[in-house]
């Protein structure tokens, strides 16, 4: 009787390090930021270069990662110069939310931000891909379009200036496996 004792302790102390280690894992979280540059009506969109690590040969608004202690609205203004050569102006956070990323194993924490133009002509950096002023409709039609942008896009771009919360799960590339926006 006793060496069973040990033996059914032994496993559930076992179970609980396979547990601990399990949590204690380093995760591969990134912070990034997407912003809809809007100019008559239409917002500016990059197909990332089919040379890109993550999401190659996608369509998505322009942006990127943000630095150490960067400000939201700085690293939009930033990643939108360094990307597409413009000026932006009446930023606002439209979206908020995950994505998981299942073949790299990585996190992103994000932010969709919506800004005006104000000026400047867009330069074109073939290394990162084509850019192209889409209306939303355009959008939905563009094939590889972001996959959540599809489930979201109806309530992207409201009136009312809700912020929609998400989170996505992709198993590879743009193969969305679930979305769930909150409530």
């Amino acid at each position: 009787m006793p060496s069973v004792y040990f033996c059914c302790i032994k496993m559930v102390n076992t179970i609980k390090e396979g547990l601990y280690m399990a949590a204690k894992k380093k995760r591969n979280i990134a912070v990034t930021l997407e912003c809809f540059v809007k100019k008559d009506g239409k917002y500016l969109m990059l197909h990332r270069s089919p040379n890109k690590r993550i999401m190659p040969g996608v369509w998505m608004a322009p942006g990127g990662h943000r630095e150490f202690n960067e400000g939201l609205f700085a690293c939009a203004r930033r990643e939108v110069k360094e990307e597409t050569g413009l000026d932006i102006k009446n930023l606002k956070v439209i979206a908020t939310g995950n994505a998981y990323l299942q073949d790299l194993d990585q996190e992103f924490f994000f932010h969709f931000v919506e800004a005006d133009y104000a000026s400047g002509e867009v330069i074109p950096e073939p290394e990162n891909g084509e850019l192209a002023w889409l209306s939303p409709a355009e959008m939905l039609e563009k094939e590889n379009m972001l996959a959540e942008i599809h489930a979201i896009l109806p309530n992207l771009f409201n009136k009312e200036g809700k912020v929609i919360s998400y989170r996505a799960v992709y198993k590879s590339g743009n193969e969305l496996l679930e979305i769930e926006i909150e409530k």
